[in-house]
Formats: structure tokens, sequence, C-alpha cells
């Protein structure tokens, strides 16, 4: 009985020292080894996406004289001031190149966007259509000056005129055109209205989006 007993004594020996070996051993270093590798593959998807926002950053930097000549573009375009000195500057150099003459020229006061409103059904009963628009564009930072202005010109200059204009570097868009002059009959051809003169008169909008920098 007593062989058995200090026989069996060796073989729980072994089992205790494996349990405590896995407890306070084996068991804390793997759990350890597990939480590196989780922080590791943390780090490296931080640092994967580190590194394609430097590729973007770089990509952009090669490209920022361009980033910046389309800047100024815009803010010519749409500028963060009614800038009306600049603008008839504009339109005189316009009216030069085409051969036409700017004889008067007026701007009212300036008017806050209103988001367009949806398209009304026609006669063929379909849904409205929504308007287009952007919620960065709003009526407290968006404004309209309406501009009307007065050319004299051959007729086929003065369309040229007006489609530069809507063309040049200061947005602008034309609401009404009406001309007086020139016969404006179908039969009557552009080459017969081009050798008459015509006094036009053209009103529209030029735009300004306040806090532009």
């Amino acid at each position: 009985m007593k062989i058995r007993f200090w026989a069996f004594i060796p073989a729980a020996l072994i089992v205790v020292i494996l349990v405590a070996g896995w407890t306070f051993g084996i068991g804390p270093q793997l759990s350890l080894v597990s939480s590196t590798n989780s922080k590791r593959a943390a780090i490296e998807a931080t640092n994967a996406a580190t590194q394609a926002r430097i590729i973007r950053l770089r990509a952009d930097y090669l490209a920022i004289d361009a980033l910046k000549l389309n800047l100024t573009e815009l803010q010519t375009s749409v500028p963060s001031t009614a800038s009306i000195p600049a603008f008839v500057t504009e339109l005189n150099t316009i009216a030069n190149a085409n051969g036409v003459t700017v004889k008067s020229l007026s701007v009212s006061d300036a008017r806050q966007y209103a988001p367009a409103s949806a398209t009304l059904a026609g006669s063929s009963g379909k849904a409205p259509t929504p308007a287009k628009t952007s919620s960065l564009i709003t009526s407290s930072n968006f404004v309209l000056v309406p501009v009307q202005f007065s050319i004299s010109g051959d007729y086929p200059k003065v369309l040229n005129f007006v489609h530069d204009v809507q063309n040049g570097r200061r947005l602008f868009l034309v609401s009404t055109f009406s001309s007086a002059g020139a016969t404006t009959t179908k039969a009557t051809s552009l080459k017969d209205k081009g050798s008459q003169p015509v006094d036009s008169s053209i009103t529209g909008f030029a735009y300004v989006i306040l806090g532009a920098k």
C-alpha cells in the first residue's frame, strides 16, 4: 500500500507542475503574445492608413500649383465681394474683342439666393422634378447681383458678345436679351442681320459667395 502511495506522488507532482506551469508560465505568455499580435495588427493598420494619407498629401503637394490656379479661377468666377469695377473691365474687354460698344450699365441692389423650387409637372402629368441644389449654397452665403447693360453693334457680333460674357472669367447668367434696329423675321438671314447695327439690352446676374477666401 505504501509502495503504491509513494508511486502516486511523482505522478501527482507532475500534474501539479504542469498545471502550475500553464497557469503561471505558458498561459500568461500565450495571452501576452495574443495581445501583442492584436496591438501589432492595429498599429500596422494605422500605419497603412497614415501611409496612404501621406501618399495623397504628396500627390496634392505635387499638384499644388494647379490647385492654386484653380482656386484663383473659382475666386474670380464667384468672388467674396461684388467686384463690379473688375466686372466692368471684363465687359469692356469682351466688347472690344467682338467689335461692339457698351453704351450703359447699371447695377441693382444685391439679392439673397433662394433655392430653386421643384419643376412643375407638365401636361404629361408626370411628378415634379426636384431642383438640383447644394447644401453648401444657402441664402446666408450666396448673393445675386442684378446687372443690366446695353450694347450696340452688328447682330452676329452682339450674339458673340453675349456668348463670351456668359463664358467669361466672372460667372454671369443672362436672364433677358432683346434687340432693336435689325429685321428679325424668319426670312431674314443672319448675314442680312449682320449688315445692320442693333441696340441690345441685356439683364442678368453676377454672383457673390460671402466668406470665401
